[in-house]
C-alpha cells in the first residue's frame, strides 16, 4: 500500500529512513535532481516492527514539498522488497540511499545498497556518504555519557553502599539488595536509562564485593547468593529501563507542555495585535527570543519586486548581498532557502516564507547557529505550527484592512449619494421657482399688473437668496472638512444677533422676532462671520418650522464661565430621542433641518463652527414645553482693558 502526493513516472527515487537525520539526504538528492533537471520522489517504507513517529513523517514530507519533490509513504513487511517494487512501477533510473549508520553485529550482513543492487540490476544506485564507516576489526564507537549520566550512578550507588553498610547487621542479605535497587530507580528517573544501566552494574559489583561471602571478593561460594545477585541484576536492569522510559515520557510531556504554553502565549499576542506592524514585531521578537539569535521580517510593498526589511530584533539589522538574494528567491518561489535547504545552503541565514491561499505574505530571516542546529531539527512541528500562526495572523490583518477599506468606500459612496440627492433637490427647487417667475415676467409682461410683477420679482429675489444660502452651506462644509482658520476678534453678542437678522431679510416677514438679551453681556472673542452664520442656520431652521406669525425669541445670558446665545421658537419642538441626531449630516427627520426646504447640513455646519471655537450647541425643550430652544455655549474670555475703558 502506498500513499503518494504525486503520480506518474519519475527519474529519481530517494529512500528516506525514518529519522530526522534524513533531512541532509533529502537536500542532497534535491540538489542532484536540480542539476540533472529530473523529477524526483522521496519514498519512505514503514514496517509494523519499526513504526515511524507521525511528527517525523510530517516534517520530512514538508521538507520534500518545499524542495520541489514528491512524497510517497509505503507500508510493508520488508523495506527492500517495497523499494524495489515501487522503483519498477515508477520506471525510475536512479535510486539515492544514505549510508547506514555503523552498528555492532555478531554476524556479517550485507548493507542495503548491495541488497538493492541484487534486486534491481538495471537501476543506478547512488549512496550518499554520511559519517565515515568504521574500520574492520575495530569496535564501534559508543556514545559517551554526559556528566549528569556519569555522576548520578556514582553518587546514588555510593550513598546506597553507605546506607547498606550501616544496616547490614540488622537486615538479611536479600533485603539489602532493595537499597541498591532504589539507587538504580532514582538514577533512572534523574539521569535516564543509560545511567541506570551503569548504576545497576555498579550496584551488582558493590553488592557482591561487600556483602556476599567471602567478603571483599567477587567470588561466591553459596549458590543461593549467586541466584540472589543474578536476580537482583535482572530486576535492576528491567527497573532501570522502565524508569528511563518513564523519565523520557516525563521530559517529553514537560517539553510538550512548554511548547503548548509558548504557542498559546504567541496566539494571544497575535490575536491582540491591532495592525500588521504589531504582528511583524511579535514575529521577530518571538523567533529571536526562542532561538536567542537575530531575526528579521521582509516583505514586498506595493509594486516592489525586491522585499524590504520591515521589522528586526534585536535592534537594527542590515541584510545585504546573498542574504537579500535568498530572501527574494524565497519570496517569489514560496520555498525556504539558506542554511539547511537546497538553495543558498552556504548562508548563515535561513529564509522561511509565510504563505496563505493568496500567495506569499512575507519572509522570516533567521540567523542560524551551528551549535543550536540540532535543536531546530528536533522541533520541526513546533516551528511549522508557529509559522502557520504567523501566516494566519497576517491573513487576518489583511482581511480586516480590506474590510475596513470596503466599509470606508461604502460609507463614502453613501455620503456621496446623499450629498448628490440633497444638493440636486435643494438647488433644483429654487432654480425652478426662479426660472418660472422670470419666464412669467418675460412672456406675460403686458398682461401683468404692478402687484403681480412685484410678487414675481419678490419670488425671484427670495429664491435667489435661499439658493445663495445653500451654496454658502456647501462651501462652509468644504472649508470645515479641510480645516478652518479661526481669526478671532472682539464682538458684542447683540451685534451677532443683529447681523444674523439682517442677513435673513425678508425671510423674517412670516414671524415675529423678540429681542431679549442682557445688556451687560461680555464681549465675545470669536470669528464674527462664523458665529453669525451659525445663528443664521438656527434662525432659518426656526423660521421654517414656526407657524405663521409665530414668535421667535433671541436671548443671551452668562452661565459661569460661559456665554449662552439662545433661540426660542414656537414650532413642534424636537423629541428627546432626536436631539442629538438632528446635528448629524443629512439627517432627514421631519422636524429637523430637513423639512420642506432643508438640506440637512445647516445644523451640522452650525455645530462644527461653534466647536471650532471650543464651544458647543444643543437643543432642549422650549419654555413651558412649547417649541424648541437652541443654545450656543461659548467660552467667556476676560475683556481687554481698552474695551472696558471705552464702555
Amino acid at each position: 500500500m502506498d500513499q503518494a502526493q504525486g503520480r506518474g513516472d519519475v527519474h529519481m527515487l530517494v529512500a528516506v529512513p525514518g529519522r530526522m537525520e534524513a533531512a541532509s539526504l533529502i537536500r542532497t538528492a534535491a540538489q542532484m535532481a536540480r542539476r540533472r533537471g529530473d523529477r524526483w520522489r522521496a519514498v519512505h517504507v514503514e514496517t509494523a516492527r519499526r513504526p515511524t513517529p507521525p511528527a517525523v513523517l510530517e516534517s520530512l514530507s514538508h521538507q520534500v514539498a518545499h524542495l520541489g519533490g514528491e512524497w510517497c509513504l509505503l507500508s510493508g513487511e520488508r523495506v527492500i522488497d517495497e523499494l524495489a517494487d515501487h522503483a519498477r512501477r515508477s520506471h525510475a533510473d536512479t535510486l539515492v540511499i544514505g549510508r547506514a549508520a555503523p552498528s555492532f553485529r555478531l554476524w556479517p550482513r550485507a548493507d542495503i545498497g548491495h541488497r538493492l543492487m541484487s534486486a534491481l540490476e538495471t537501476l543506478d544506485i547512488v549512496v550518499v556518504a554520511g559519517r565515515p564507516a568504521p574500520r574492520r576489526g575495530r569496535w564501534p564507537h559508543w556514545p559517551r555519557l554526559t556528566r549528569r549520566e556519569g555522576y548520578w550512578p556514582l553518587a546514588s550507588v555510593g550513598l546506597a553502599l553507605v546506607v547498606a553498610w550501616l544496616v547490614a547487621q540488622k537486615m538479611d542479605l536479600a533485603n539489602l539488595s532493595l537499597i541498591f535497587l532504589g539507587a538504580v530507580l532514582v538514577t533512572a528517573l534523574a539521569a535516564g536509562a543509560r545511567a541506570a544501566m551503569l548504576a545497576a552494574a555498579l550496584s551488582a559489583l558493590a553488592y557482591n564485593f561487600f556483602f556476599t561471602s567471602p567478603r571483599f571478593s567477587l567470588e561466591m561460594i553459596e549458590h543461593g547468593e549467586l541466584s540472589t545477585v543474578g536476580l537482583f541484576l535482572l530486576v535492576a536492569l528491567i527497573g532501570g529501563q522502565l524508569g528511563g522510559a518513564l523519565r523520557r515520557r516525563m521530559m517529553a510531556l514537560r517539553e510538550s507542555r512548554h511548547q503548548i504554553r509558548q504557542l498559546l502565549i504567541t496566539a494571544r499576542a497575535l490575536s491582540a495585535a491591532p495592525d500588521r506592524a504589531g504582528i511583524r514585531d511579535i514575529i521577530v521578537s518571538t523567533v529571536s527570543r526562542d532561538r536567542s539569535l537575530p531575526c528579521a521580517f521582509l516583505e514586498c510593498k506595493g509594486a516592489d519586486v525586491i522585499p524590504t526589511l520591515s521589522a528586526a530584533h534585536p535592534g537594527e539589522l542590515v541584510l545585504e548581498g546573498l542574504v537579500m538574494e535568498a530572501a527574494t528567491w524565497s519570496y517569489h518561489h514560496g520555498e525556504p532557502s539558506g542554511a539547511g535547504s537546497a538553495m543558498f545552503s552556504d548562508l548563515r541565514w535561513r529564509m522561511v516564507p509565510l504563505t496563505d491561499a493568496s500567495g506569499v505574505l512575507g519572509v522570516i530571516a533567521m540567523a542560524i547557529d551551528e551549535r543550536r542546529e540540532g535543536r531546530a531539527r528536533e522541533e520541526p512541528v513546533l516551528l511549522d505550527t508557529l509559522f502557520r500562526l504567523f501566516a494566519a495572523a497576517l491573513t487576518r490583518v489583511t482581511l480586516v484592512e480590506a474590510l475596513n477599506d470596503a466599509r470606508l468606500a461604502e460609507g463614502n459612496e453613501r455620503l456621496r449619494a446623499a450629498l448628490l440627492s440633497s444638493v440636486s433637490h435643494d438647488l433644483r427647487t429654487p432654480l425652478a421657482s426662479i426660472i418660472g417667475s422670470a419666464s412669467s415676467l418675460r412672456d406675460l409682461d403686458d398682461s401683468l399688473n404692478r402687484e403681480d410683477r412685484q410678487e414675481l420679482l419678490e419670488a425671484v429675489l427670495g429664491e435667489s437668496e435661499r439658493l445663495d444660502r445653500y451654496i454658502q452651506n456647501l462651501l462652509d462644509m468644504t472649508r470645515l472638512g479641510h480645516g478652518l482658520s479661526i481669526k478671532r476678534d472682539w464682538v458684542a453678542a447683540g451685534d451677532l444677533f443683529e447681523g444674523a437678522l439682517t442677513r435673513l431679510g425678508r425671510a423674517l416677514n412670516r414671524v415675529h422676532v423678540v429681542r431679549s438679551w442682557d445688556d451687560d453681556l461680555p464681549l465675545l472673542h470669536v470669528h464674527a462671520a462664523l458665529i453669525e452664520q451659525a445663528l443664521v442656520n438656527i434662525l432659518e431652521n426656526a423660521i421654517r418650522l414656526s407657524p405663521e406669525h409665530g414668535q421667535i425669541t433671541l436671548a443671551g445670558h452668562t452661565d459661569g464661565d460661559q456665554v449662552c446665545l439662545c433661540v426660542h421658537d414656537e414650532g413642534p419642538g424636537v423629541p428627546e430621542a432626536l436631539r442629538e441626531r438632528i446635528f448629524e449630516r443629512f439627517f432627514t427627520g421631519e422636524q429637523a433641518d430637513s423639512g420642506p426646504h432643508g438640506s440637512g447640513l445647516g445644523l451640522t455646519i452650525c455645530r462644527s463652527m461653534v466647536r471650532a471655537h471650543g464651544g458647543d450647541v444643543h437643543v432642549e425643550a422650549g419654555p413651558n414645553g412649547q417649541g424648541a430652544t437652541f443654545v450656543i455655549r461659548l467660552a467667556r474670555t476676560e475683556t481687554p482693558e481698552a474695551f472696558d475703558h471705552d464702555d
